[in-house]
């Protein structure tokens, strides 16, 4: 029951957007700002185009990839109705180096479960790529034995908050792979095979469903990953 309502919820928020128009995109952050949110062995490049994208440079100097904001790319509107930012790193073949929450305004991280669950769902983007299918939740039913999906944990009591997330990264990393990464066609959005996910509060089940998980390192795993996202 608490999936279908946090399904309907996500359904609802997105057609809502679709109806009234995506919320206002806030102006880019300067350089500054994004500067000291790129860490070693990493550096900010240059600014491309106006949207808030910008060229990441290994210490070498040479370029590793690109580095943007979701907020003027990819403006959804979060469960607060205002966007949720992030920054996106992402090097030349569209794997994620780091995906890291810049602001937003979505009330059960601000006043109910604290941000740190919020902070560690991102941190499950590194080492996967634009090109497979990532989907929130928890893979179940036979539809999903073979499957190329790969299934980030959700967040129990912030299924839309966490899914509209994800949408909105997906939305400005598919934006920055087909104008600036040669040969990357970005991967569909990805559909779970037996219907509508499940968010998981940390405490995962059998682990036969669930052919590959992303853990907190990124990388697309088979099994469980236990204790990684905080009980709802």
């Amino acid at each position: 029951m608490r999936a279908l309502i946090g399904s309907v919820l996500v359904l609802a928020l997105m057609l809502w957007s679709a109806l009234t128009g995506p919320a206002r995109a806030d102006a880019p952050l300067p350089r500054d700002r994004i500067a000291e949110l790129v860490v070693p062995p990493y550096a900010l490049g240059e600014a491309v185009g106006d949207q808030g994208v910008w060229t990441l440079l290994k210490s070498g100097g040479a370029q590793a990839g690109y580095v943007f904001e979701t907020g003027p790319m990819a403006p959804l509107p979060g469960f607060s109705g205002a966007p949720i930012n992030l920054l996106v790193m992402i090097d030349l073949q569209g794997t994620f180096l780091d995906v890291r929450l810049i602001s937003h305004n979505e009330p059960i991280f601000v006043s109910g479960l604290g941000e740190a669950p919020f902070h560690r769902f991102f941190e499950q983007y590194r080492g996967l790529s634009i090109n497979t299918p990532l989907v929130v939740g928890t893979p179940y039913g036979q539809g999903a034995a073979g499957s190329d999906l790969v299934y980030l944990d959700g967040v129990t009591k912030a299924t839309a908050s966490v899914r509209i997330a994800h949408e909105s990264i997906l939305a400005a990393t598919r934006a920055v792979a087909r104008e600036r990464l040669a040969g990357v066609s970005a991967a569909p959005r990805g559909r779970h095979p037996g219907g509508l996910s499940r968010p998981v509060d940390g405490r995962h089940g059998p682990a036969r469903h669930r052919p590959r998980r992303a853990d907190a390192r990124g990388a697309g795993r088979s099994g469980p990953v236990p204790g990684r996202l905080a009980p709802g």
